[in-house]
């Protein structure tokens, strides 16, 4: 009669083992360095006016539902992103200055 519903559990990983991300992947509040940016020469230039370039440090901090932008903060300026433009930013999350690096106590 009913349909029976499975859901997978997502592996939660701790932000400095994750290696490089996209930004729309990537968590809050923590320092991220820009690793790569995917796109033509069009999308170059865009960053390039918005302020963010390979290198650059940089923080997430806030993502809207469904689909939503995603709002980064950019040496103290404050830039929304559409999320299609956001997957383009490969990131690396950095470990914060006296925080631990590797898995964190359960």
């Amino acid at each position: 009669m009913g349909r029976s519903i499975k859901f997978k559990r997502a592996a939660v990983l701790d932000p400095p083992e994750m290696g490089t991300i996209e930004l729309t992947k990537a968590p809050y509040d923590r320092p991220l360095e820009i690793k790569s940016l995917t796109g033509g020469f069009g999308w170059e230039k865009k960053f390039e006016s918005l302020g963010i370039r390979k290198g650059r440090r940089l923080r997430k901090i806030a993502s809207q539902p469904f689909g939503g932008p995603l709002v980064i903060e950019v040496d103290g300026s404050k830039i929304s992103l559409g999320r299609g433009i956001a997957a383009k930013i490969v990131v690396e999350v950095l470990t914060a200055p006296g925080e631990r690096s590797g898995p964190r106590p359960l």
